[in-house]
């Protein structure tokens, strides 16, 4: 059987060389017949200023636009569907209107407001405008007892034996402990300040100095204070300018 020969023989006068190149170009014909055909026929060209990929590299995939953040819910409208906040709101309502009717019917401080003013002898002081009834001196000062309030309770003494005489009568120091200790012994604070005054105390006197028994008084709630002898000042309140102690277990008569 004879050999056959091969079919391309190369040209026996061919140099090395020239074959060797002659063989990588074709390789590189190979080359790019195989990378036209991965990237498909509608392959487009690199737009123009955009650097062409190294041949046989895929051109990455293009991320997608992150997803868009959802808006969150307003607080005003979190706190709105809370149950817990509107109760606390009913609560802070109801509180406050409490408050007031309290302050409104039961408190009563505003004509008792101690400060100085700029007329009389001794610098007189704005106390009520009546020794009785519960916006008068008397009634003040049990007030002022109630809430341990010591400095508004002893201004309302103007002399200072009467305010004396006071914390004697129940052996304090000084006015202001004799308040201290006072309030200490109110059981029932709204009782307390419901001072009663008997029918001959309840029109303001035209002049003073007036007498205010605590024994004449109904007083719940709390200890009496003592008899108090009123004058009125020039700024037409009045003031406790005498003070005499009674039996703690007196009563209305």
């Amino acid at each position: 059987m004879t050999e056959e020969p091969p079919r391309n023989p190369p040209p026996p006068d061919i140099d090395p060389e020239q074959l060797r190149q002659f063989q990588e170009f074709q390789r590189f014909q190979e080359f790019q017949r195989f990378q036209q055909q991965a990237q498909g026929p509608q392959a487009l060209p690199p737009a123009s200023g955009t650097p062409a990929l190294p041949p046989g590299t895929t051109p990455p995939p293009i991320a997608p636009p992150p997803p868009a953040k959802p808006r969150g819910t307003p607080l005003w409208r979190v706190l709105l569907g809370s149950k817990l906040f509107r109760r606390l709101i009913y609560v802070l309502v109801v509180l406050l209107i409490v408050g007031y009717f309290y302050d409104k019917y039961f408190g009563g401080e505003d004509t008792g407001s101690i400060a100085k003013d700029s007329g009389g002898d001794k610098g007189n002081v704005i106390a009520p405008q009546s020794p009785y009834g519960l916006q008068g001196t008397v009634a003040m000062l049990y007030k002022h007892v109630i809430n341990d309030d010591t400095g508004r309770a002893c201004l309302l003494f103007s002399e200072d034996r009467a305010r004396q005489d006071f914390a004697a009568a129940f052996q304090a120091k000084d006015c202001e402990s004799a308040v201290h200790a006072l309030s200490a012994k109110v059981v029932n604070g709204a009782q307390y300040r419901q001072v009663g005054f008997p029918v001959d105390m309840r029109e303001t006197p035209s002049t003073g100095p007036v007498t205010v028994s605590s024994c004449k008084l109904q007083v719940t709630g709390g200890p009496r204070l003592g008899q108090f002898v009123l004058s009125m000042q020039e700024n037409k309140t009045w003031v406790i300018t005498g003070y005499r102690a009674e039996p703690a277990d007196c009563l209305p008569g």
